[in-house]
């Protein structure tokens, strides 16, 4: 039968492909079902009514919603097109494929009821997965990209498995994976999101290993706590292949800590020996009035890139613009980071000098704020 997996709006950004649909389609073509996945995430402005109409024409008689939000999937199939002959069903489902063995089998045990089938469906370790149907997204439309600019695609380590358990792959079978990905695809860059890599540092110590020698050469990139780094580590991902690491930052305990800023200062500066780009997630918490000293934070370190992530509180203005107070952020991000490299290259008096001119010429001195030491 056709069967259409769609993959509803996310909040948040970078949009990762859906793996955990690419793993179900794969599960599906296997039982001989002709799959299409329709990403609607790219394009979340677009009314549900509008983005569903490629449906007419490939005439599913199974549609499958997925979406991390209730009231985003309850708006969808409000607006799914249907007739008699179709089946719908909706499941929660996270784009960082975290829960692909979970919904996998979840959505497997619902067709096989669908088909009359009173044999229980087994459950899906997330090592028994067999490799997702990328071929069917298209993953030139996501805005992901390696330090080089090279296109990146998302790659997934471990899963929550359907007894709650959470399991990392065997690095092998990663290490095979991203060989067939590079054979049929070309992708030599790799996103492993949202998963902390370093908190069971033997089977990272195994992967980095096992990445290393098989000489692949293939780039990845991860998240990593700073604090869980040092100098040795550092240098074994470079070698493995690592091309950058994403930190997650809490703007409020580097404001007050010249500790954590130097120890941070520290790996930054050991990551850039080895070519390697550092990307940040800043938490800004109320009040609001500290934003532009913990932007300065950011800007003084010289990240590669920085997203910020805006804390309300209860006494925080309920009519504040999320938008515009994100994108005050990043203009004085902007500005911090000029003043930065002014400094670097010209000395503090003589780039201090030359930033202010500048400013002044760019009539955006109002925002300069205190680089913290």
């Amino acid at each position: 039968m056709n069967i259409a997996l769609i993959a509803l709006p996310s909040p948040g950004t970078p949009i990762y492909p859906p793996l955990t649909l690419a793993y179900l389609a794969t599960l599906l073509e296997q039982r001989r079902h002709i799959v299409r996945i329709y990403d609607v995430g790219l394009t979340p402005q677009t009314p549900f009514t509008t983005a569903f109409q490629p449906l007419q024409s490939f005439r599913p008689q199974v549609v499958v919603l997925a979406g991390e939000l209730p009231e985003t999937i309850n708006a969808a199939m409000a607006a799914l097109p249907r007739n008699n002959d179709m089946r719908s069903l909706s499941i929660q489902m996270s784009r960082s494929g975290l829960d692909a063995a979970h919904v996998c089998t979840s959505v497997l045990h619902w067709f096989d009821q669908l088909s009359g089938s009173h044999t229980a469906t087994p459950a899906l370790k997330v090592d028994a997965l067999p490799l997702p149907a990328r071929h069917l997204l298209s993953l030139e439309d996501y805005l992901l990209r390696a330090a080089g600019g090279e296109l990146q695609t998302t790659l997934v380590v471990g899963a929550i498995e359907p007894d709650g358990r959470f399991v990392l792959r065997p690095p092998a079978q990663i290490v095979a994976e991203m060989r067939s990905v590079a054979a049929e695809f070309g992708l030599r860059h790799y996103l492993i999101p949202e998963l902390d890599l370093t908190l069971e540092r033997p089977w990272f110590d195994e992967f980095l290993t096992q990445v290393s020698a098989a000489n692949i050469a293939v780039g990845w990139e991860t998240n990593v706590p700073f604090e869980h780094l040092d100098a040795k580590l550092i240098h074994q991902m470079a070698a493995a292949g690592c091309e950058g690491f994403c930190l997650h930052l809490d703007g409020t305990t580097l404001f007050e800590s010249s500790a954590a800023r130097a120890a941070l200062r520290e790996i930054i500066a050991l990551a850039r020996q080895h070519s390697m780009l550092v990307r940040a997630k800043l938490k800004l918490a109320p009040p609001y009035e500290a934003i532009s000293q913990l932007v300065d934070v950011a800007a003084t370190f010289s990240l590669g890139d920085v997203q910020f992530e805006v804390v309300r509180s209860d006494a925080a203005n309920p009519d504040a613009d999320d938008q515009q107070l994100r994108e005050m952020e990043r203009q004085i991000n902007d500005q911090v980071r000029d003043r930065q490299n002014m400094i670097n290259r010209f000395g503090a008096t003589l780039g201090n000098l030359i930033w202010r001119i500048r400013s002044m010429r760019g009539g955006s001195g109002s925002n300069e704020g205190r680089l913290l030491a």
